[in-house]
């Protein structure tokens, strides 16, 4: 799809509104910086606080757009050469990752989330403490992603947990079969916690959201022209389980992976696809590690926090 097709409007109640509004206010903010157009004002409706998270994380990718690496992509590397992972460049300041072609192959957005904020995100996960701590138990189902000896033994609070307003199941994708609403987000789990934590969220997602306008607009525009159709199809099967969530729903993804406490083997993401973006936040406190991209041949100071956002299938 080009842009000149995402036609459809936002209904009135849906959170997304605010996320449009944050979206324009920071690709607005980002051209006034770096190519000194007229300076950007802000909807009277986006909450201060908010527009003040927004103009750091605006300050940091320009920071990233003024420092550019380039990198040769190695298709074939060994994902496991922990040695040879040593040697790997690395990089520990906003940076924009280029290809030899120029094309974009990650953001690395350090500082963009301040400490207070990062405490605020971090404790409203102990609303998610139930379903967290029941994701320990489905090992077999999800292999690693959910191995107990991934978590941090020594955590009160650890799991790991996928949410979506609409996925294919596993093994039943189109034509034959509709996405649907992930478990904890069914009205009849209400009580688990996830619902409220994607309404209390709602403001970080419309800023993680608006970043992704500035650096990704035309996957911004599809992600937000999907969510909206969504509701057409919610509205045709009469699927009262999406039509709910979708009004809260802030996110331009249609799926948010929490993971707690654990650490996250070398892997390849099979279902990514170039110039898909990806985006790791981290929040918390932890002692400094790296996260390696051995596609890449490079380390990423990973630190609390810092912001990633990549290629998909740079993993």
């Amino acid at each position: 799809m080009h842009p000149e097709e995402y036609t459809s409007t936002i209904p009135r109640d849906w959170r997304m509104n605010l996320t449009s509004q944050v979206a324009e206010y920071m690709q607005n903010r980002f051209r006034e910086e770096i190519f000194e157009g007229p300076r950007a004002l802000p909807n009277t409706s986006i909450p201060v606080p908010l527009l003040c998270r927004a103009d750091r994380v605006i300050a940091v990718i320009v920071q990233a757009y003024q420092h550019p690496v380039i990198v040769n992509t190695v298709r074939h590397g060994k994902t496991l050469d922990t040695v040879a992972s040593l040697h790997y460049q690395e990089i520990n300041i906003p940076t924009v990752v280029l290809n030899a072609n120029g094309n974009v192959r990650l953001w690395y957005l350090p500082g963009a989330i301040s400490h207070a904020y990062q405490k605020d995100i971090w404790n409203s996960l102990h609303s998610l403490r139930r379903p967290l701590t029941e994701s320990l138990n489905r090992y077999r189902l999800r292999g690693w992603r959910n191995d107990r000896e991934l978590f941090h033994q020594a955590a009160d609070l650890k799991g790991s947990l996928d949410l979506s307003p609409a996925w294919y199941q596993q093994g039943h994708g189109p034509p034959n079969f509709h996405p649907e609403v992930s478990k904890l987000l069914k009205s009849r789990n209400a009580h688990m916690g996830a619902r409220g934590w994607v309404n209390d969220m709602s403001e970080f997602h419309s800023l993680l959201s608006g970043t992704l306008s500035v650096i990704h607009p035309r996957m911004y525009e599809a992600g937000h022209e999907v969510l909206i159709r969504l509701n057409d199809l919610a509205n045709r099967r009469d699927d009262a389980d999406m039509r709910s969530i979708l009004p809260i729903w802030s996110s331009v993804y249609n799926s948010v992976s929490i993971m707690v406490n654990r650490a996250t083997p070398y892997h390849i993401d099979i279902n990514g696809r170039e110039p898909w973006l990806d985006m790791l936040v981290t929040v918390g406190e932890y002692q400094p590690l790296d996260f390696v991209i051995p596609t890449l041949e490079l380390r990423l100071r990973y630190m609390p926090e810092r912001t990633s956002v990549g290629w998909d299938d740079a993993n």
